[in-house]
Formats: C-alpha cells, sequence, structure tokens
C-alpha cells in the first residue's frame, strides 16, 4: 500500500505536464489533420473532401515554391550558425569573468521576443532610413535594398537568424567542451600535436553528439521559422521569403482556406519528422563509445 501511495503520489506531478503538452501540442496536431480533410472558411459549415485538399496541394506550385524556400533559408542558416556557435563556445569555455561576461552578450538575442527581433532588424535594415545603410551612405557607398531584393532579402532574414540562434547553440558547445577531459589534450601534447590537430582530431570527434544535437535543433528552428520572416518581408518581395510556415499562415489567416492550410501544416510537419528522422539515423550509425 506505502508502495502504491508512493507512485500514485508521483504519477500527480506529471499530470499538469502531460495536460500541457496534450492541450498545446498533441490536440493541434490531431485537429490538424482532421481539418486536412475538409473544407472549412470560418463563415459556412465544414464540408468532408477528402484527399482533395492533399491533391490539390501536390498541385499548388507556390506551396512548393514555399518548401523550396524554407530548405534553402535553412541549408543558408545552420553551416553559419554551427560554425560561429563552435567557434565562439572554442573562445569562451574558459571559467573567467571575460568569458562569462561575453557568454551572456551572445546569449542575450535569444533571450528577446521574436517579434522585438524582427522589428529591430526590420528598422536597421530599412532602405531609406535604417542604421546599416545610413553608415554605409556615410563611408562613401551607395544604399543597399536590404529587403527589398530577393536574393538580399533571404540573406539577410538567415543572417538575423545566425544573430538569434548562435548564442544558445554556443551554451550548448561549452557544456560539450567542457565535459572533455584534459587527459586526452596532455597526451596529445606530450606527441607534439599542435592546437589545430588537437582540435582536429580530439575536440571534434569527442563533441560528435553534441555536434548532431546543434544541428538537430537548427534545422527544427530553422525550417519551422515564422515570426522573423513575417516580421521583417512579409514573405516578399514577391515569394522571395515565403517559408512554407508563412505560406500556410496565409493560406489560413488570408485566404480563410482553413482545410487546405492543416493539410499544407501536416506536409510540413512530415517533412519535418523526415529530417529529424534522418538527422537521427546519421547519429545511431556513428555513435561512439565515450563520446560526449
Amino acid at each position: 500500500m506505502i508502495k502504491r501511495g508512493i507512485v500514485e503520489s508521483r504519477f500527480v506531478f506529471v499530470i499538469p505536464g502531460f495536460v500541457f503538452h496534450f492541450l498545446f501540442y498533441l490536440l493541434p496536431i490531431i485537429l490538424m489533420i482532421i481539418l486536412g480533410f475538409f473544407s472549412w472558411d470560418i463563415l459556412s459549415p465544414m464540408k468532408f473532401v477528402g484527399l482533395k485538399n492533399f491533391s490539390d496541394l501536390m498541385k499548388d506550385k507556390w506551396f512548393w515554391n514555399s518548401v523550396v524556400v524554407s530548405f534553402k533559408y535553412t541549408f543558408l542558416a545552420v553551416p553559419i550558425i554551427f560554425v560561429i556557435s563552435l567557434l565562439l563556445g572554442v573562445l569562451l569555455q574558459e571559467e573567467d569573468t571575460f568569458s562569462k561576461v561575453m557568454r551572456v552578450f551572445f546569449y542575450w538575442p535569444y533571450m528577446i521576443p521574436m517579434v522585438a527581433a524582427g522589428t529591430m532588424w526590420k528598422w536597421l535594415f530599412s532602405r531609406n532610413f535604417g542604421l546599416v545603410n545610413h553608415i554605409l551612405t556615410r563611408m562613401g557607398f551607395q544604399p543597399v535594398s536590404w529587403l527589398d531584393d530577393p536574393t538580399l532579402a533571404l540573406f539577410t532574414v538567415v543572417m538575423v537568424q545566425v544573430w538569434v540562434l548562435a548564442g544558445f547553440m554556443m551554451m550548448l558547445f561549452i557544456v560539450g567542451l567542457q565535459a572533455i577531459s584534459e587527459e586526452f589534450y596532455e597526451a596529445a601534447s606530450i606527441d607534439g600535436a599542435t592546437n589545430f590537430q588537437k582540435f582536429w582530431y580530439i575536440t571534434l570527434p569527442l563533441l560528435r553528439n553534441t555536434n548532431i544535437s546543434v544541428i538537430t535543433l537548427s534545422i527544427a528552428n530553422c525550417f519551422r521559422n515564422f515570426t522573423i520572416v513575417y516580421i521583417m518581408t512579409t514573405g516578399g518581395p514577391g515569394y522571395a521569403t515565403t517559408v512554407a510556415p508563412l505560406y500556410v499562415y496565409q493560406k489560413a489567416f488570408t485566404d480563410f482556406r482553413i482545410g487546405y492550410a492543416s493539410a499544407g501544416s501536416l506536409v510540413v510537419l512530415l517533412i519535418t519528422f523526415v529530417i529529424a528522422f534522418a538527422v537521427r539515423r546519421v547519429q545511431e550509425g556513428g555513435e561512439m563509445e565515450g563520446v560526449v
């Protein structure tokens, strides 16, 4: 009876978390799947249409364009995030005052609400009133259409995404780096290894799991990014920065095609699962004993 009471009391503490995840994660996914089989514009009753939404989605060139833009966005941002955060982690892994202060400085962008960050950078990159172009003009250069040129707009939004995520990923690298025993480096020094050789043959292999975690989280954050793009460009110019989540949002809350948007959300969710599964398979296929 005592053991049973202990088990039941522990289960009580799990209930709030379970309810939260059910209401805000599992239930929306279930409703999204159900709505994907209906035609609904909010004002009129729902009408079951079977697979019509998915059939129309497969033929929607702008939806697939948004998926391509999401992939471009992700594959541009993730390598930059990885390199910058790893470099910052290596430089700031020591437990001294300077490193601690700089960690807070680089982690700070991750703590800013996305809406505030997007609004700030939209103003900074404004062609006519932005601080960036003002500085360029004072230096003798011509103003740049950061958010009005199709190629530059995507790259600019990617840079803001890097600014937001690099500090958080840096902290993951610092944890991984501090878990590596100094004995490895001491042994390498005795053998005459250079700093680069230590980094290449010791640090990187022993950070394998941390590397995979950083890449996975970066892909997840970039592929489902919506707020920064919506605030800075609203998907423009044209469809140059219309990522998949933004396209789904426009179909749901601009065109009021709720069923169609739900079908699109499900497809995006499945693509995300496939990416996560692929990254996980890479991790499982190359796991090494003793890796951090």
